[in-house]
């Protein structure tokens, strides 16, 4: 293909692949296929290789990008990376042929590693009436990968810092294996001694497959009391400032009709 070509396809590809946020359809499981057989996978026959002549292994791949095999990797950042890879990396061009959904998928594979729900990029809030006092419950659900043969071991669940003391769980994730596309979810309430906001995370460690090596996923937790609701203003019933005047008038003239009385 001429350069000016896959130049051309390169951008078409960068401006139909990314768009922020994964669809429903996006399926990790196509894209596995799609990155260890990309020729096969895709039915482009003028490929030169899959995905993994580059990388090997999407577990390579993930540390490249996010520092280890088991990386909290979004699908914006996986879609990210692979768009640019695709626009400036000449064995890398090739890929600008697939179709946006066979891009989205490959991305989808990428980010296909352990996530909790809220996500660990954001923070889970709770609000108490008072305190002391305790709020009802949220839930944090831990997921599997979808597109791995290797199950999930939850080595410990921890909740550290300086505001741990005023978060309390439930025990259903500690010790489980999740097996792929599984989950599993415990419960967290908040209890202020006082009014002062705090904060704290919820860690989880982790292990796939046989590998002794750990792994972590954390939520953000932050705990505060609402300010009490202020009391609406007093309403003029007959007293205030209009009311005292009304009033003495109102004995003046009752005594203006006493004195007038035969």
């Amino acid at each position: 293909m001429p350069i000016a070509s896959i130049r051309g396809a390169a951008a078409l590809f960068i401006a139909l692949s990314f768009a922020a946020g994964a669809w429903a359809d996006d399926d990790p499981l196509a894209g596995r296929e799609l990155f260890e057989d990309t020729l096969d996978a895709s039915g482009l026959q003028n490929l030169t290789g899959p995905c993994t002549s580059c990388h090997l292994t999407v577990e390579n791949r993930r540390n490249k990008i996010g520092g280890s095999p088991w990386a909290d990797i979004s699908f914006d950042t996986a879609m990210t990376r692979f768009s640019q890879a695709v626009q400036n990396q000449p064995p890398m061009n090739q890929f600008a042929q697939l179709t946006q959904q066979q891009a989205r998928d490959i991305a989808a594979y990428i980010a296909d590693t352990p996530k909790t729900v809220p996500a660990s990029d954001s923070q889970l809030d709770f609000i108490a009436t008072s305190a002391p006092s305790i709020t009802l419950a949220q839930n944090v659900e831990l997921h599997h990968a979808v597109a791995t043969a290797e199950s999930l071991t939850v080595v410990s669940i921890d909740i550290v810092g300086t505001g741990a003391a005023r978060f309390s769980r439930t025990m259903v994730c500690d010790n489980v294996v999740i097996t792929p596309a599984q989950s599993c979810a415990l419960a967290l309430t908040f209890s202020p001694l006082d009014t002062a906001p705090v904060t704290a995370s919820l860690r989880f460690t982790l292990r796939q497959g046989a590998s002794p090596t750990t792994f972590e996923r954390t939520v953000a937790l932050s705990g505060t009391v609402a300010s009490p609701t202020p009391a609406p203003p007093a309403t003029d019933t007959g007293g205030g400032a209009w009311g005292l005047p009304w009033l003495l008038a109102l004995a003046a003239a009752c005594g203006l009709l006493a004195r007038r009385r035969p």
